[in-house]
């Protein structure tokens, strides 16, 4: 039987897929374990048949798609096609077998590349939510955090630095043209992290040096702990494989939509996001106060015989 390879291009993190069948999605039982909300709990499968690799759409909410079109209900792989199911881009590759190898995916089907833990005793996975399309935790198998050495903390409110920052208190350089995270807290007070969109959408943040575009050296910040993405004009920071969630306003989220000024909380350690004045949508309320103001002002003179206000 032939054998295939999956890269995940967000993730960094190959799958090599060996058996004839593969299934895809958010949920823990699946062999390749996409964590994401955009992807469903079971979301598609892999088969290998005759030596062919097809990919079949379990009725997901998103649906899937090779080189951007929609699969309606199965389709073939070809050698260097693009699967895209959810936030996440799989590169097809087809390998000898000789260059093949398996993972033992005993605890965790998502593997993440270059990474081999000590051995830890299993921890019992976080009971998933009944709710049919949103998971309870993003890392529920805590073994590999244990190992990595993440250290847990208990929630606590905002730092004096969220009010400093939210007070215009913090001496901070002006921002230019890029977009930012400014470091509000702990040894990162102050420190600046471009955030360029001329060389890349996703930013991956943690403390393992080697997998991370954002390297925090602190140890309530998973390895692998969260995503900073653009689309264009929005953002969004999405939770990775954390112990200690991540946290916009103090509101923890899977997957938040961001504006200006926005504090992100990741661990104990603290952010805030900024764009560049000429990025920052103007709302409605921003566009239109003045004809608002003399729409409520000519009211006002009707109805208590005032002087009219001019249009």
């Amino acid at each position: 039987m032939a054998h295939f390879k999956l890269y995940d291009t967000v993730n960094a993190i190959d799958h090599e897929l060996t058996a004839a069948e593969t299934s895809v999605g958010r949920s823990p039982e699946s062999d390749i374990r996409l964590l994401s909300s955009s992807v469903s709990r079971n979301h598609g499968v892999l088969k290998i048949t005759d030596n062919t690799l097809s990919f079949e759409d379990f009725g997901s909410s998103n649906g899937s798609y090779i080189n951007t079109v929609k699969i309606e209900g199965k389709a073939a792989l070809q050698n260097g096609d693009t699967l895209l199911i959810g936030d996440f881009e799989l590169k097809v590759s087809r390998v000898s077998d000789e260059e093949t190898t398996t993972f033992n995916n005993a605890d965790d089907a998502t593997q993440i590349g270059g990474y081999k833990p000590p051995p830890a005793t299993p921890a019992t996975p976080t009971e998933v939510s009944n709710e049919p399309d949103i998971p309870a935790m993003w890392s529920e198998h805590a073994g590999l955090e244990q190992a990595s050495g993440t250290i847990f903390f208990s929630e606590a409110p905002a730092s004096a630095a969220n009010k400093n920052y939210r007070d215009g208190n913090l001496n901070n350089a002006p921002i230019g043209d890029t977009p930012r995270l400014v470091g509000l807290n702990l040894s990162l007070e102050g420190e600046i992290y471009p955030l360029d969109t001329a060389t890349k959408t996703v930013w991956k943040i943690g403390r393992d040096q080697g997998n991370v575009d954002i390297c925090l050296a602190d140890s309530s910040i998973s390895g692998l702990h969260a995503q900073l993405i653009n689309e264009g004009p929005r953002w969004k920071v999405v939770n990775w494989m954390s112990t200690n969630g991540t946290f916009v306003n103090e509101q923890k989220g899977l997957s938040t939509y961001l504006k200006n000024g926005d504090i992100i909380r990741m661990g104990s350690a603290e952010f805030a996001f900024e764009l560049p004045p000429q990025q920052v949508p103007v709302t409605r309320s921003d566009a239109v106060p003045q004809k608002k103001k003399c729409f409520l002002a000519r009211l006002i003179g009707k109805l208590t015989g005032g002087p009219s206000v001019p249009r």
